[in-house]
């Protein structure tokens, strides 16, 4: 018992007295690997060694991985026991290009080692990946993500770049004159556009091609002939622009509303409506034209006593604007609405105003004249049209010579006719 104690306080004070006093540990290159075999940049990578015990005792040592040169993390510990082997890693972020990536083995016992089989290495290149979205920019189309195609990119690897215009290397993020004509792109209405500087209508089309420059509706070509300025919408100032402008060049007169040869201001009747300036609401609005409809038909003027009728205004029009609203005045009593519903019990004849006001406030009035007819009025009818039926009967007859010996009995039938007839004597 005591000497199994000894034994491993020895063990543990004193290791070398315990373990074999030399021995080869050996790396071979089949023994280093990796955990990818497709290498991306910003990837991080596992770098595998394992070391061999080629001695009847157990040893100890470490393992320094390299990049090139420079030691990737620190010493990594081995424990190989007698005919065994012991593995250890270490992660390594790659970067694009190529690496030789290295392992040494520093065993402690080196009495009986072979060095020759302490030390291997391995080359590898790592692919870019600018964007980092596992495609190696040799197969990726689009290497910075930044949705423009590597084809169409100025800046294939910068995803805040695409455009360089004026292609002198610096991207039209950061130059301040992107088409490069010597106006700044603060002051360039068309800055990716070396043949233009300025688009005074904001239209995207520089003033070298627009065929407008001022945007007024006026080609500049006519604008020269008319003498008006093709960089301004209103040559004259006086708040008109040029194409509605009678008199683009007189600043005392804009308009001429009616295009009947004298200007707004001097016109007694600027819209040619019939109504003096002078009555007229708005001198430069034609108003709106009355239409009235009975049942999608022209208006009636011919009802009878309590028969429901219904007017409508829906069909009436405005030249320069729209209806916005219907009045009807019936015996002083107004309604409003494009449709007016109403009987009459009076016979004889009746009026109904009805006034339309168009989206300017202007307004145009007129009168229905309607005629009620009395209750009588279809018997009368009646009883004309028989007379006359009778009468033509009557004549028909008298003067026939052939029928004349036939009078008798013609008479005779008027006779039983007229007994039919009610005697206007007789209430």
């Amino acid at each position: 018992m005591k000497f199994r104690l000894f034994i491993l306080l020895s063990a543990f004070f004193f290791p070398s007295l315990v373990f074999a006093a030399g021995g080869d540990l050996a790396l071979p290159l089949e023994n280093l690997k990796f955990s990818t075999n497709t290498f991306l940049e910003g990837k991080n990578i596992r770098i595998y060694a394992t070391v061999e015990s080629k001695s009847e005792g157990d040893l100890r040592g470490v393992v320094k991985f390299f990049d090139g040169k420079e030691q990737i993390r620190g010493d990594q510990p081995v424990s190989v026991l007698a005919g065994r082997d012991d593995s250890v890693f270490v992660d390594w972020t790659a970067e694009a290009g190529d690496h030789t990536l290295k392992a040494l083995l520093v065993p402690f016992e080196n009495d009986d080692d072979d060095p020759n089989n302490n030390y291997t290495e391995k080359t590898i290149t790592v692919f870019s990946d600018t964007d980092r979205d596992g495609v190696p920019n040799k197969d990726d189309p689009d290497d910075d993500n930044d949705a423009t195609p590597d084809t169409a990119d100025a800046f294939p690897l910068n995803k805040n770049e695409s455009l360089d215009t004026d292609g002198d290397s610096l991207g039209n993020n950061k130059d301040d004159d992107d088409d490069n004509d010597g106006v700044k792109d603060i002051d360039d209405a068309l800055p990716l556009n070396t043949n233009e500087s300025i688009d005074t209508d904001k239209d995207g089309i520089g003033n070298n091609e627009d065929l407008d420059d001022d945007g007024d509706g006026v080609s500049d070509v006519d604008e020269v002939k008319n003498k008006t300025d093709p960089l301004k919408t209103d040559s004259d100032g006086d708040n008109v622009n040029d194409k509605e402008d009678a008199y683009p060049l007189d600043f005392t007169q804009a308009r001429d509303f009616d295009r009947d040869g004298v200007g707004d201001a001097k016109d007694s009747d600027a819209d040619n409506d019939g109504i003096p300036k002078t009555k007229d609401v708005n001198d430069t609005n034609l108003g709106p034209t009355i239409i009235i409809t009975s049942d999608e038909k022209p208006a009636r003027h011919i009802v009878f006593p309590s028969e429901l009728i219904v007017f409508e205004t829906t069909t009436s029009t405005d030249p320069d604007g729209k209806v916005a609203k219907t009045e009807w005045n019936k015996g002083g009593k107004k309604t409003s609405g494009q449709q007016f519903e109403t009987t009459f019990q009076k016979p004889g004849f009746h009026t109904i105003e009805v006034t339309v006001t168009d989206d300017k406030n202007e307004s145009r009035t007129t009168t229905l004249n309607i005629f009620v007819v009395p209750p009588w009025a279809p018997w009368f009818v009646i009883a004309l049209l028989l007379l006359i039926f009778i009468l033509a009967i009557f004549f028909a007859f008298s003067y026939s010579k052939r029928r004349r010996s036939k009078w008798e009995r013609v008479h005779g039938i008027l006779d039983t006719l007229l007994k039919w007839l009610p005697d206007p004597k007789k209430k």
